[in-house]
């Protein structure tokens, strides 16, 4: 499986998760706002923030419904100039998903270390042949897709020279429920395509996050605010500075508790044997000649030189010497 690099940092199997405040557009189109959610961001500890980049009029019908909420959350080259020194200020990686060509010239322009395709574009081919032509890592988000129009847009990737993809597995609800997260797809995408895995969360609270990390998930995105209350789709949806502080905290924690595979080499319980396992003691004492039958040995703690795998080995030997009740059995005694 290849390993992505953003920014000098490894991103796959085996290395901490990438973990993306995902803040879109929760600022409304009012910088000073993006600003702040970034020095939210940074205080809860993640690594990265994530905008939205657009045009509403090459994103939707002006006609439809949502088409003013859309045009108000519009950021021009300046504002995107402003984001991004303050996420090096903070030392983020800042970068933002692109809804148009226009938008991704942008960015371009901008600089930033890494895309990401959103689900509604994973059908949109040549958006992704444009981004992926940079050689720079991207983010493909998966949600509403099927295998074949995962593997449509992977192959679009690889053929335009972008060969650094992470899959993000993502339910395309706002919010989905725990049970419809079913995040074992990101093993059945990781294993169809030879990719490294994410997963774009969704579901309120940590819990599902966090299980996508134990199941394997090398990054992870979730939708952030620094008020639920603020006005906007999302804000209700996403996690708060405390939230995500203590989904962060708890996802090093979990990392930490993965460990190695140490069941021969360097178990850190290795030395408690000695006291919490058993060993073979005389039950009584024994004289010499005697021949040691099961009610003449202990198999208590503390551990000694005969283990507990021997006990039917002792039982019906002589004893070779004197020994006194709970005195220790051992090789030159039986």
């Amino acid at each position: 499986m290849v390993n992505v690099v953003i920014n000098g940092r490894t991103i796959g199997p085996g290395h901490p998760a990438y973990v993306i405040a995902e803040i879109g557009f929760n600022h409304g189109g009012d910088v000073q706002l993006g600003l702040d959610m970034i020095d939210g961001a940074a205080e809860a500890g993640v690594d990265a923030v994530k905008f939205q980049t657009f045009r509403a009029n090459r994103l939707t019908l002006e006609s439809w419904e949502h088409f003013q909420v859309i045009k108000h959350g519009e950021l021009g080259l300046d504002d995107h100039v402003k984001l991004a020194e303050r996420s090096r200020e903070r030392r983020l990686d800042f970068f933002s998903t692109p809804f148009c060509s226009d938008s991704f010239r942008l960015l371009e322009e901008v600089g930033v270390p890494v895309y990401k395709i959103a689900s509604m574009d994973v059908t949109y081919i040549p958006l992704i042949r444009e981004v992926a032509a940079t050689g720079k890592p991207i983010l493909l988000s998966t949600g509403m897709a099927t295998l074949a129009e995962i593997g449509y847009a992977v192959d679009a990737a690889l053929n335009a020279g972008g060969d650094q993809l992470v899959l993000l597995h993502c339910i395309s609800k706002y919010p989905p429920s725990a049970d419809e997260a079913n995040l074992r797809t990101m093993t059945q995408i990781s294993e169809a395509f030879g990719l490294p895995v994410g997963y774009s969360d969704h579901v309120l609270g940590n819990t599902v996050a966090l299980a996508s990390i134990a199941l394997g998930a090398c990054v992870l995105e979730k939708h952030f605010t620094i008020g639920k209350d603020l006005p906007g789709p999302d804000h209700a949806i996403s996690a708060d500075i405390t939230q995500m502080r203590a989904l962060v905290e708890s996802i090093r924690e979990l990392e930490s508790a993965f460990g190695s595979r140490c069941a021969d080499t360097s178990r850190p319980d290795r030395s408690q044997a000695a006291v919490m396992r058993r060993g073979l003691y005389a039950a009584r004492d024994l004289k010499a000649g005697d021949v040691i039958g099961t009610d003449d040995v202990l198999c208590v703690r503390p551990e000694n030189s005969m283990k507990p795998t021997q006990l039917e080995s002792v039982q019906g030997q002589p004893v070779a010497a004197d020994i006194k009740a709970e005195a220790p059995l051992s090789i030159k005694s039986v």
